[in-house]
């Protein structure tokens, strides 16, 4: 697959078409769960504490394993790692709903988030590989809307199958999805395939995933009450020793899992703490809303759902837009654009109050999804501009996985703040502002990072 041939150019979007399949079931089957939740837990006598790893689970091992999936696609080909995975996918979402108890189904869905940990490194790298630079922001702007309306969509599909049929039609209907994703990426996708003989790294793969392994399930039980302190610091402590392994290893062996200079392309760094800024705004702001209009205004469920829905939305519809810009401009000044509206309208939830009227929520979220979507995919288009090659799987997998523990972080951060609020008596209106500040701090770091990052060179990568 190259970028000069002819054929391949011709068909690109309808190849981006079949890959985005992978995105979209990847997606809508984690943000259905939260709807489909409390039937599970009715059905397997569970308490909610050990229900949400249904959800928890997936979002753990698809973060943790995308760098190793991006390395085995830089090596031997994305089509072929992409197509196992989504067949994977098909499978394990199948076996899910006939998960005979609970313990089955956390294996099930362990099982697919593993194969789902493809999706991601493999989607941007089959697009690196088709789109040339000047068009491969679009092109990424196109899996933002696909992503982003997959996860807006998903709670209004979830409540129809489960209200109608029962909760197992999610994972039937997904893998279903999935399988004939498999075959459209086979017909249409062409192969990739390569045959690097160097060897794998498993030390420093093994010690960088076990490392993000322990901190992004750190950082997700330390919103659980019951999680002792002694643990969390023992957990944090196996953190730092794993990354210390992670390092002195690559800094020895011959062909290292992650090449260290990544870490001192500038760029490429300041691009993905940019990009992780903007995911801990944009997975904490949901939390925060909901609480807010429910519980301190009293706003039904419904409605709260609706008022919220513009964040999202609006980054979906305007990925497409931001990506053309990105092409065009270039991803900095479109990321910086991008960051600064964020980080206005971030400050703007400072004035809110319990009276705070509809109609200025719904204008202040969708100002900042086009923020976001002015962030989101200009970020990823410029990953794979500002690195070699050879590297670019494993550099997605990196920049993807670093994201999700930014949102994982997010969630921690606002639960912990809201549950000292209203352990100690504290105003809870007081708390839902210091959660404010802090999404404004974090936007803030984004587009100072955004505008201070060197500028791009006059020549890109192919």
């Amino acid at each position: 697959m190259a970028t000069n041939n002819q054929q391949v150019y011709a068909r690109r979007w309808g190849i981006v078409g079949a890959v985005l399949i992978g995105t979209w079931v990847g997606t809508l089957g984690n943000s259905m769960m939260p709807v489909a939740l409390p039937s599970i837990i009715d059905q397997y006598g569970v308490g909610l504490n050990l229900g949400v790893w249904v959800i928890s689970v997936f979002m753990l091992l698809v973060a943790v394993f995308m760098p190793i999936f991006g390395w085995l696609g830089d090596r031997y080909g994305f089509r072929w790692i992409y197509s196992t995975g989504l067949m994977g996918m098909a499978v394990f979402s199948w076996a899910a709903a006939l998960a005979p108890s609970f313990g089955w189904l956390i294996a099930f869905r362990a099982l697919q988030a593993v194969c789902g940990a493809t999706t991601l490194p493999a989607v941007m790298g089959i697009i690196s590989e088709i789109f040339p630079a000047r068009e491969r922001g679009v092109a990424i702007g196109v899996w933002a809307a696909v992503n982003g309306a997959a996860h807006g969509l998903g709670p209004i599909i979830s409540g129809f199958l489960v209200q109608n049929f029962n909760w197992p039609v999610i994972f039937l209907v997904n893998g279903t999805t999935a399988f004939l994703g498999t075959v459209l990426v086979f017909l249409i996708v062409p192969s990739d395939r390569k045959y690097d003989k160097r060897p794998f790294d498993f030390v420093g793969a093994g010690t960088l995933t076990l490392a993000m392994l322990v901190l992004m399930f750190n950082l997700s039980q330390s919103r659980n009450p019951e999680w002792e302190s002694w643990l969390s610091l023992s957990l944090w402590a196996t953190f730092v020793t794993l990354t210390v392994l992670f390092v002195a290893t690559e800094a020895r062996v011959s062909y290292p899992f992650v090449q260290l200079r990544l870490f001192g392309n500038k760029r490429y760094t300041a691009i993905t703490a940019i990009a992780s800024a903007q995911f801990f705004c944009l997975m904490g702001l949901p939390i925060l809303l909901s609480l807010y209009l429910i519980q301190l205004r009293g706003i039904a469920t419904g409605v709260a759902g609706l008022l919220i829905a513009p964040l999202a939305s609006t980054l979906a519809l305007l990925s497409p837009l931001a990506g053309r810009t990105a092409d065009r401009m270039g991803y900095q000044v479109t990321m910086i654009g991008g960051m600064i509206v964020v980080t206005l309208s971030a400050a703007s939830l400072a004035f809110w109050s319990t009276h705070t009227p509809a109609w200025l929520i719904v204008t202040t979220l969708v100002v900042m999804g086009l923020g976001m979507g002015f962030t989101q995919s200009p970020a990823a288009a410029g990953v794979t501009l500002v690195v070699s090659k050879d590297e670019r799987g494993v550099a997605l997998g990196i920049f993807h996985m670093l994201r999700f523990i930014s949102g994982t972080l997010s969630a921690t951060a606002f639960g912990i703040i809201l549950e000292y609020a209203r352990f100690n008596g504290t105003d809870p209106l007081g708390a839902f502002h210091l959660s404010f500040y802090l999404i404004t701090a974090v936007a803030a770091v984004g587009m100072l990072l955004a505008i201070s990052m060197p500028r791009p060179p006059a020549a890109t990568v192919p």
